[in-house]
């Protein structure tokens, strides 16, 4: 019988051990291939969303725009690149708008009425199977912010749906077949089970029509499961599938659809092996049995009765001798032992305590404990040991007995002792009376107790092991907070020290201490540890070798310390210093970058004023003409490279106001659509309630075209560009990651692309002017340059974010500020060409006023004057401030401006300015120069009422200035001479 029973038992655990491999590999797959399918869902709607945010969708739906043939070409080349058959914008109510071109053969046009409408209800992205599962529709909302769609509840207004049409046989279909496992009977089913009714979404191998009732109950079972699974029950179980087969089902969510994934295997083929096994395990058992049923049962009948009747004497010695053997091991006990009632009374004392403190058994019994002895601490201790049924360990008091008028030491452990169920608990104290020589000996275990407590307080591995093995003999408890491991585990493996050691610092660790060991001296090193939760500890071990004679050396002693925030903060250190050389850098490329600048506008003032001068003078048809034209053409490119070192190097005149930094982003929205193409795909997410920053708009401009032409440079063959902004409160930690970095609001820009990106090496010297990556001749090496001197002008900072084949991301932080921005954008600039008078064309004209012009570049000084009188002034010049004084004050006649060079030698243009204005009050002025002056400029913000005119500038822009300030109608009081830097 036992045979059968154990082997019926061995069969049931065999196929319940079967069934459960098979159920687990079942709901690995699934889970891995529910996994599979839901990443491939998200990319789809990521699809719909992108399309949904595109500017021309939104515009197109909200009637701001009517180029529906541009869209729709855009639809189609979208839908070709991609794989959809069909795309559609329609509006809330599912009309379309736009739609991309049929597909050959694509039968009728794609409809999303239905889709639309659950959608607009939703308010969330869908996936729907049309045309009897042969096309699958991905939809998804627009909002006219452009934003995608939010969590449940969405109230933003919705003006249309972007509807995308896939044949899944090719794409979805293909990530679920079963090809990969080696399973005769498996298959992989997506299944609709919130459908009414539920139906299955793709093809299964065998016919299942939707009205049978054998796949209505398959389904039903698929949905019990569903349901089971998710009120935590196990989502694998054995069901009936469409064919009435027996199988064992796997089945798991798949998001964001909602749909379920459902792997099953027929029964059958799971159950194969077990029955083979289970059919030659039922032959070898009958065998078995019958060979040894009656040896069986005779043997356990004798046994029974040998076993009975040894019981039935070992109890009989047992109940003989146990009162014996209790009276005698209490009387033995060498320590004195007191048992008390709940209300501590005294129910008994043994011999040993009675002849400690030489009393008698009516001196104690029946007597409370505070009358037999004077301890109050020792009282409450025992109070609390009842209350709480515990135990207390063993600790010294010092006892007052009434009996004998005597104090004596006692060491005194208690324990509460249960005697039986319903009764009160008693108290056990177990007292040694401690002569003087179990008083040192006492004294001598609290030394050492407070040793070891100093010891386990030290914030380092106080540790002791072998000189041979380093095998630790003792560690202290320190350890299991510096490396997460039980002290035991030190003290268990011979070679856990070495083990711990990160593998490349081992082996150097190790030489280390092997040379020390064998010149015998005390030593110290540093490595890094591997800690049980896979962190990198930074140790140093502080060593001293044990000698004992000249015997070899057995015994190490030492310290080991954690280091590992010393070097966090070491890192931090040597990363703020970085930043701070890499700003000094900076600081000094820009003071050169500056400084080259202003005297190579000199120069350049000097080549395009004679240029301009030379092509009033040449009538057109002029064989020099086309030379003339070379130059002053060659004079304004290195013009503009001359600002874009002025905006490096921060020295670059800004008209700063409080400007809308979405108002500036959606100006440039146009010209960026010409600049990056149609290979890429511009996408602009702007914050509704942004901020105002104070910025020069058109600097704010240029800043984000060069960014978004340095990310088209990025993306040769097409991608993604994103520009962004947000609302950012900066903390302590992330203001730190600049040396001047403040913490508090700001509006932060965000373009990033999704081209090559770049190396630590190449991010390194990312804003130097002059360094590229581009071909020889591709570029100047200045966008980005330009870019850092604007935002650095411009009080703010930048982040760069980039890997190789990942993208770069730039976040540029401008102070926010809580005055509300200017509602009207500026209009983006277009590009730029050199600017000059035709033959033809005049000056603005000049009414004889006197201007006195002061310049101490001898050549500039000659160009300016022969513009001014070409046009029609009188002209007094000097060379610097003392001359011009001496001139003003020798002429008698009026002087109606002063032009005049900031910088000059002996006296600056602002000084000069204000010494005449003492001689003639009514004397207007207007500034030039190659770069700034603090005088005139405090961090490149021109102060109010100052005009200035920045060099090199062309015949028309001098004559027009002066003759603004003359008439008193100047609108700005910077201008540029120039076309303006890109």
């Amino acid at each position: 019988m036992l045979v059968v029973l154990f082997t019926a038992h061995q069969i049931a655990t065999e196929r319940e051990t079967t069934l459960l491999h098979w159920k687990t590999r079942l709901a690995t797959i699934a889970g891995d291939r529910a996994r599979l399918v839901s990443g491939w869902l998200t990319a789809r709607r990521a699809d719909a969303e992108v399309l949904a945010a595109f500017p021309a969708v939104r515009a197109l739906l909200t009637g701001q725009g009517r180029e529906e043939d541009v869209l729709a070409r855009h639809l189609t080349r979208v839908a070709s690149a991609y794989g959809y058959v069909s795309i559609v914008v329609a509006d809330a109510d599912g009309r379309p708008v736009a739609r991309s071109a049929p597909e050959a053969g694509a039968g009728r046009p794609l409809e999303p009425g239905p889709q639309a409408a659950a959608v607009a209800a939703s308010r969330q992205p869908r996936f729907d199977f049309v045309d009897g599962q042969r096309l699958l529709l991905i939809t998804a909302p627009v909002f006219s912010d452009g934003l995608p769609a939010g969590a449940g509840g969405d109230a933003r207004s919705l003006v249309g749906v972007v509807t995308l049409g896939m044949r899944p046989e090719h794409s979805l279909f293909s990530l679920i077949a079963d090809d990969a496992e080696s399973t005769r009977t498996g298959e992989t089913l997506l299944v609709d089970v919130d459908a009414d009714p539920p139906l299955y979404l793709s093809p299964p191998r065998g016919p299942a029509p939707r009205d049978s009732p054998v796949v209505q109950r398959s389904l039903a079972n698929l949905r019990d499961l569903a349901r089971a699974a998710a009120q935590g029950r196990e989502a694998v179980a054995e069901t009936v599938d469409y064919r009435d087969v027996p199988v064992v089902t796997a089945v798991r969510r798949v998001t964001p659809s909602g749909w379920l994934l459902a792997l099953k295997v027929d029964r059958s083929e799971v159950l194969a092996d077990f029955e083979r096994s289970g059919r030659l395990a039922g032959a070898a058992a009958a065998f078995l049995l019958l060979a040894l049923a009656g040896f069986l049962v005779a043997l356990h009948r004798e046994q029974q009765r040998a076993r009975l009747l040894q019981e039935q004497m070992r109890g009989a010695r047992a109940m003989a001798h146990l009162q014996g053997y209790a009276d005698t091991i209490v009387a033995s006990v060498p320590a004195g032992l007191l048992l008390l009632s709940s209300d501590l009374h005294v129910l008994s004392a043994n011999r040993a305590f009675l002849e400690a403190f030489r009393l008698t058994q009516e001196d104690v019994v029946g007597r409370d404990l505070q009358q037999l002895v004077r301890a109050d601490r020792l009282v409450r201790i025992a109070g609390r040991t009842l209350e709480t049924r515990g135990a207390q360990p063993a600790a010294v008091y010092d006892l007052y007995v009434y009996a004998r008028r005597e104090t004596k030491p006692a060491r005194v452990a208690m324990t509460a002792v249960q005697m039986a169920d319903d009764a009160s608990p008693r108290l056990l104290l177990v007292i040694e009376d401690l002569t003087a020589e179990e008083r040192l000996q006492a004294a001598r275990q609290q030394s050492e107790q407070r040793y070891r407590d100093l010891i386990q307080g030290l914030d380092a591995i106080v540790w002791e092991a072998d000189a041979r093995t380093f095998a630790f003999s003792f560690v202290s408890r320190r350890a299991e907070t510096v490396l997460g491991f039980p002290v035991e585990r030190w003290l268990r493996e011979p070679d856990f020290w070495v083990t711990r050691i990160h593998p490349d610092d081992r082996e150097a660790a190790l030489r280390g201490m092997r040379e020390a060991l064998a010149a015998g001296r005390d030593h110290e090193f540093e490595y890094r540890a591997v800690a049980a939760d896979g962190r990198e500890v930074w140790l140093r071990d502080i060593v001293r070798v044990v000698k004992d004679g000249d015997e070899p050396i057995r015994t190490l002693r030492g310290l080991t310390v954690d280091l590992t925030e010393l070097r966090r903060s070491e890192r931090a250190l040597r990363q703020s210093e970085e930043q701070l050389r890499q700003a000094q850098k900076m600081d000094a490329v820009g003071k050169l970058a500056g400084g080259i600048a202003h005297d190579f506008n000199n120069l350049l003032m000097i080549i395009r004023g004679d240029s301009d001068l030379m092509l009033r003078r040449l009538p057109a048809g002029h064989p020099l003409r086309p030379n003339a034209e070379g130059i002053r053409e060659a004079a304004d490119q290195a013009a503009t490279l001359t600002r874009q070192l002025l905006a490096f190097s921060r020295k670059q005149v800004l008209a700063p106001r409080l400007v809308d930094l979405n108002a500036i982003v959606a100006s440039v929205h146009a010209m960026l659509q010409r600049l990056l193409g149609e290979t890429i795909n511009l996408v602009m997410v702007t914050a509704p309630d942004l901020g105002g920053v104070t910025a020069d708009p058109g600097q704010l401009e240029q800043m984000i075209l060069n960014l978004c032409v340095n990310a088209r440079d990025a993306m040769p063959d097409g991608g993604r560009l994103t520009v962004r902004t947000e609302n950012v409160d900066l903390d302590e930690a992330a203001a730190g990651r600049w040396s001047d970095g403040r913490p508090g609001p700001y509006v932060m820009l965000e373009v990033s692309d999704t081209g090559a990106g770049m190396d630590e090496e190449t991010r390194s010297h990312l804003f130097e002017p002059f360094f590229t990556t581009k071909e020889q001749g591709k570029g100047t090496g200045l966008g980005l340059s330009t870019v850092y001197g604007i935002v650095k002008q411009s009080g703010g900072h930048i982040a760069v974010e980039s890997e190789v084949g990942r993208g770069s991301t730039f976040r540029i932080y401008l102070p926010r500020v809580a005055a509300p921005p200017p509602a009207e954008p500026r209009r983006a600039p277009e590009p730029a060409t050199a600017r000059g008078s035709a033959p033809g064309e005049s000056l603005a004209p000049g009414r004889g006023e006197t201007i006195l012009l002061v310049e101490d570049a001898q050549r500039v000084r000659a160009v300016v004057r022969e513009i001014l009188e070409m046009t029609g002034y009188t002209v007094l010049e000097a060379r610097h401030g003392a001359e011009a004084v001496e001139v003003a004050t020798r002429h008698a006649g009026p002087i109606h401006l002063l032009v005049t060079d900031v910088v000059m030698p002996q006296m600056s243009g602002r000084e000069l300015a204000q010494r005449l204005a003492t001689l003639r009050p009514d004397l207007k002025v207007l500034y030039m120069s190659g770069y700034t002056d603090d005088a005139i400029v405090r961090h490149g913000v021109l102060a109010s009422g100052i005009a200035f005119l920045s060099k090199p500038f062309t015949p028309d822009a001098l004559a027009l200035k002066v003759r603004e300030l003359l008439d008193g109608v100047a609108d700005a009081p910077a201008a540029s001479g120039g076309p303006r830097a890109r």
